[in-house]
């Protein structure tokens, strides 16, 4: 048996029309905010807006992924320990026990 994913080209194709819908309700919505301006034009700030929210959750995905690496090449027990007040409980009996071998 394989693993790999099988993509339904109708679902596929539900998603696309769906997203299509999605975004002609905002702009005939962001419309009325902005009477005077034309779909076209409208859309297209939308989607620019849309593009930059999309590079800056990369970016900043990619230097959390960063940070979190730096951690555990460090030594952190967990890649959250900054939000934490101390280890886990029992973690120092489990180091003591693993130096002791």
């Amino acid at each position: 048996m394989s693993n790999t994913p099988r993509y339904n080209f109708t679902n596929f194709t539900k998603l696309i029309v769906a997203l299509a819908l999605l975004v002609g309700i905002v702009v005939v919505a962001a419309q009325d905010l902005a009477p005077n301006m034309s779909y076209a034009k409208l859309f297209a700030y939308i989607f620019i807006g849309l593009a930059a929210l999309a590079v800056n959750l990369v970016g900043l995905s990619v230097i959390y992924l960063n940070i979190s690496q730096w951690v555990l090449r460090k030594g952190g027990t967990d890649t959250a320990w900054f939000w934490f007040n101390g280890e886990p409980k029992g973690l120092m009996a489990v180091r003591e026990r693993l130096n002791k071998d």
